[in-house]
């Protein structure tokens, strides 16, 4: 996929050329690290991704090393755009609540929203595999998407899951379900291809993609409500 053609979040009429081609390097930086990891990814190959020359990592970004952990620090912002208000209302909503089975679905419809985002926007699947690939390193790129990415909806899920099953938002229990609710809901997206495969499409549909994502709520409603009492 072209870096050019990719999500973006920048007004083009607004920002100087300098910052459009370093856009254009950080993308393409989630491209080629996404499918190579760090130490596949050469700086020709990221180069030629973003359609500059080699001189261009040093000047915008100092290293390869930089240009990495800035291309996560872009990655998280992107995210967070698109969590941050759904984020917000869930820890208004259940503010104003103790009811177990409305918590619930505020949980879920959290979830959903999320997946939604992720099945139907123009995220390049290099993007999430490069998600995966600082998670596994546990550097300072993993470090930046854990703490504006990970740790904000992590935090909250946590504390309304607690409030649902009765057990305290530090328990083991409770962060092992928030943690499972949230991965059950966006692995989809990671596994496009074995979903295929495994359920017999051609290719994942506004139809059957909203199935899924039923199947997988009504899944995890279960898994909340009916979990058993300390």
């Amino acid at each position: 996929m072209n870096a050019a053609a990719l999500p973006t979040d920048l007004d083009t009429s607004d920002h100087s050329k300098g910052a459009l081609a370093r856009e254009k390097m950080l993308q393409a930086a989630l491209e080629v690290f996404g499918q190579h990891g760090f130490d596949g990814a050469t700086t020709r190959m990221l180069a030629q991704a973003a359609n500059m020359n080699l001189g261009a990592i040093p000047y915008y970004f100092g290293s390869k090393e930089d240009l990495y952990t800035q291309a996560a620090d872009y990655l998280a912002g992107f995210i967070e755009a698109r969590q941050a208000e759904r984020l917000t209302a869930l820890r208004q909503a259940a503010s104003q609540t103790q009811d177990r089975v409305a918590l619930c679905d505020l949980v879920i419809d959290f979830l959903m929203g999320q997946a939604q985002t992720v099945l139907t926007e123009n995220i390049p699947t290099s993007w999430m595999h490069f998600f995966l690939k600082a998670q596994a390193e546990q550097g300072a790129a993993f470090d930046c998407l854990y703490r504006r990415v990970i740790e904000p909806s992590q935090s909250v899920l946590t504390e309304i899951v607690g409030r649902i099953i009765g057990r305290p938002s530090d328990d083991a229990v409770t962060h092992a379900l928030a943690f499972l609710g949230i991965h059950q809901a966006l692995y989809i997206r990671l596994a496009d291809s074995m979903l295929l495969h495994r359920m017999g499409w051609n290719q994942i549909t506004s139809e059957n993609m909203t199935a899924l994502l039923q199947t997988i709520g009504q899944a995890i409603r279960a898994q909340l409500l009916h979990y058993p009492a300390p």
